[in-house]
């Protein structure tokens, strides 16, 4: 499994996207990103650069520091 630091992107991703109602596919639209790219990053087969991750962030409106975040 792909982390950051020990963080699991993926679990962050997911569920930040299901707060916000979006489909993967509305994120990826919103975050101009390819549908495949975010089932491999929520999915954890894919470690994202920080651009990728800002670009999430910012599709979400949330600050990175949320997707990237240990949980407690």
């Amino acid at each position: 499994m792909l982390t950051i630091g020990g963080v699991k992107i993926g679990k962050n991703l997911r569920r930040v996207r299901e707060d916000r109602l979006m489909t993967q596919q509305e994120l990826a639209e919103a975050a101009d990103l390819g549908l495949s790219t975010v089932l491999r990053i929520e999915n954890d087969r894919v470690e994202p650069r920080f651009s990728t991750i800002r670009k999430l962030a910012k599709a979400l409106d949330v600050n990175a520091r949320e997707l990237t975040k240990k949980e407690g």
